[in-house]
């Protein structure tokens, strides 16, 4: 497997407090990925994240790092991730977890897919995809929206994914930023833009472990709120507004 025949390449990580993380998964990013350009965006870390990214700038010149002071939303970061990658000319933009609970590997892999289609999505339930080690609440819940996504739509897409890797020019970016929230729920809403845009989406097994430092940013009020956003727009879907 090797990677497009291109250097425009981004990957976008959105982060809170993840510095004990960064400072595993960064550098295997760029052993992986050389000529990938690192974008991490964070929303307020007190842990020194923002000390090691300065840092790291200045060692790393293909390292961008946006301080955005306060937390605002899960889907804010992975909107502003698309606009930055739309705006300085990408080719393809990865988003994924940085609490290592996304594989640099798997990162590799859909880089190597991803020049056919125009997403691709990593998914926890397709062909060899799993989960390691999350706690009972937290797979039930994944589990379920999961199970909603087949009754509502006969897709076994898994939506609620955040690892994904976009064909930049292919974005239906207008109709995303119509209909996504700030929060949890951009995973979706997202997908289902997508799904009813028509456009070429392909899945790739992955298996995702539990972070390894630091305490979940996803509360369970969120996600729960981002279940019933799914089940309100599935049974709706004509209010996703292309």
């Amino acid at each position: 497997m090797t990677l497009p025949n291109t250097k425009k390449i981004c990957i976008a990580i959105p982060t809170i407090n993840e510095k004990s993380n960064l400072e595993i998964l960064i550098p295997e990013l760029r052993i992986l990925i050389p000529d990938s350009q690192i974008l991490v965006v964070d929303d307020g870390s007190t842990d020194g994240t923002l000390e090691y990214l300065k840092l790291l700038r200045n060692l790393d010149s293909k390292v961008e790092a946006v301080f955005r002071g306060e937390r605002l939303g899960i889907g804010s970061a992975h909107l502003y991730a698309i606009e930055h990658a739309a705006k300085y000319d990408f080719d393809f933009l990865v988003t994924m977890d940085g609490d290592l609970t996304h594989s640099p590997i798997d990162v590799y892999k859909m880089l190597t897919i991803i020049s056919t289609t125009d997403l691709v999505v990593g998914s926890r339930y397709f062909d060899t995809g799993e989960v390691r080690g999350w706690n009972l609440f937290r797979t039930a819940l994944t589990r379920g929206g999961h199970l909603a996504t087949k009754l509502m739509f006969k897709s076994n897409l898994d939506m609620s994914s955040g690892l994904r890797a976009y064909r930049v020019q292919n974005i239906p970016i207008a109709s995303i930023r119509k209909n996504v929230t700030l929060n949890y729920d951009f995973f979706f809403l997202s997908a289902l833009v997508y799904i009813k845009e028509g456009l070429a989406i392909q899945q790739l097994g992955v298996s995702l472990n539990p972070r390894a430092f630091g305490t979940s940013k996803m509360h369970p009020r969120l996600m729960l709120k981002g279940m019933f956003t799914l089940l309100k727009y599935g049974l709706r879907i004509k209010k996703i507004r292309l």
